[in-house]
């Protein structure tokens, strides 16, 4: 009887055991997300961070000291250039895919993918957009003050129509996606209490 229960404790203590810590590598694993994918990740969310937060702030303010120097740091069609350069970077890091952490197989498993494979057009779509209505226009295309293309006597309208009918719409959903993606990973680590969170943030905690 003794033996048994010992027998018991000891399976009990097995279950329970958290799983030991392995070091972050470059590459993603089962576990956890790698160093590349996370730079890439987190990166991408302080460049949509700070351009939404200068568009608003330029809303909200007009022209200021505070919001000429936002646009300093993060001039718009920089940001968005950009943005559209670490989202080609992840696309081609996706070849890691099959050893990242894997989805839940339910419906949410099902949002999360969808989720995601609309933020990757959306950050590919509005830059690209936004480039194409510069060019199209003759405006110059400029990355924080390098001028790539010159201004020129052009009107080419189908490449002016596409973000001057979907630019703005499509950014402010953007805006409520990553405002959802934030809700859903609080919820996760606050109320849910798993590893949804730490698997992009550190190896430890849940």
């Amino acid at each position: 009887m003794v033996k048994g229960t010992a027998n018991n404790t000891a399976l009990n203590s097995d279950l329970t055991r958290k799983p030991a810590q392995t070091p972050i590598g470059w590459r993603d694993s089962p576990d956890s997300y790698g160093r590349v994918s996370r730079a890439l990740h987190w990166l991408t969310a302080t460049l949509v961070t700070l351009q939404f937060t200068v568009l608003l702030a330029w809303r909200g303010m007009g022209g200021n000291a505070i919001t000429l120097f936002l646009a300093s740091i993060g001039p718009h069609g920089s940001l968005g250039f950009l943005i559209l350069i670490v989202t080609l970077a992840r696309l081609g890091w996706w070849v890691n895919r099959k050893q990242r952490p894997p989805q839940p197989l339910g419906w949410d498993g099902r949002i999360a993918r969808l989720v995601h494979i609309t933020f990757y057009a959306l950050l590919l779509l509005l830059p690209a957009f936004a480039i194409l209505r510069q060019y199209g226009r003759g405006g110059a295309l400029r990355f924080y003050g390098m001028e790539l293309l010159p201004e020129a006597e052009r009107d080419i309208t189908w490449m002016i129509a596409p973000a001057k009918l979907l630019h703005g719409p499509l950014s402010w959903l953007l805006c409520g996606l990553v405002i959802g993606h934030i809700t859903m990973a609080l919820i996760h680590r606050f109320w849910l209490k798993d590893r949804v969170l730490a698997r992009m943030v550190g190896a430890r905690g849940r």
